[in-house]
């Protein structure tokens, strides 16, 4: 049963900021938006920030739940990767992420460990089932943070003057970032289908692998 919630005294807005960087995102992106703690998050306009809904409290902890999966971690770990992940567009803070990590002991999918005056948390075999059930749902937020990333690596180095180097791919194209994103949407909508529909679906994305396998993977550094 999936048993995480939403945490008590954790926020959808409880993220670290820089405010002059925050003031010329906010210009480029249109103002307002996930960026500024007011609006929405994933889903929305051209870019997916500036409406629709938050990162959740749930997400969050299924993002820790994620993180925890090959080795234990500190908290201050979990908000860097985080921060890494993302390239800087959501960075949770520490009232967001202990609170968190504590319930996630208090349902049994973490233990944690005393190392002086700092905490390390580990998966039990609970929270393991719990990633393994909601594996699409962790690849549909990591994809969206990816995009996210995508996004402020541009806005980036468009605010330092920088021209974007067209001919090298280093992050997939929005295109196919979204595409990836809908269609994990649309198998996570779809996970406790009946079984005949299972193999439909199962059989179309066959044919869609066979059709990208066919094509050629291309050399990266060439146009």
């Amino acid at each position: 049963m999936n048993r995480c919630h939403r945490s008590s005294g954790a926020g959808a807005d409880g993220f670290w900021l820089r405010p002059l960087w925050l003031a010329k995102v906010r210009h480029r992106l249109g103002g307002g938006g996930f960026l500024s703690g007011r609006g929405g998050g994933f889903g929305g306009g051209d870019d997916g920030i500036s409406r629709g809904r938050k990162f959740s409290s749930d997400d969050l902890q299924i993002l820790l739940v994620a993180l925890l999966a090959d080795t234990p971690r500190h908290g201050y770990e979990l908000i860097r990767m985080l921060e890494e992940r993302s390239n800087g567009f959501y960075t949770p803070s520490p009232g967001m992420v202990y609170p968190a990590l504590t319930y996630l002991e208090e349902i049994g999918y973490t233990t944690v460990a005393a190392e002086g005056n700092r905490k390390k948390y580990a998966l039990t075999a609970d929270g393991r089932a719990y990633l393994a059930t909601n594996r699409e749902r962790i690849e549909l937020i990591w994809a969206k943070l990816s995009f996210f990333a995508h996004k402020m690596g541009m806005i980036r180095r468009a605010l330092g003057g920088e021209e974007a180097d067209d001919g090298a791919q280093e992050h997939p194209s929005k295109e196919l970032t979204e595409a990836r994103m809908l269609l994990m949407q649309h198998l996570f909508a779809r996970r406790h289908a009946p079984p005949k529909e299972q193999v439909r679906i199962a059989k179309i994305l066959q044919r869609a692998a066979a059709e990208i396998a066919a094509i050629p993977a291309g050399d990266p550094h060439k146009n």
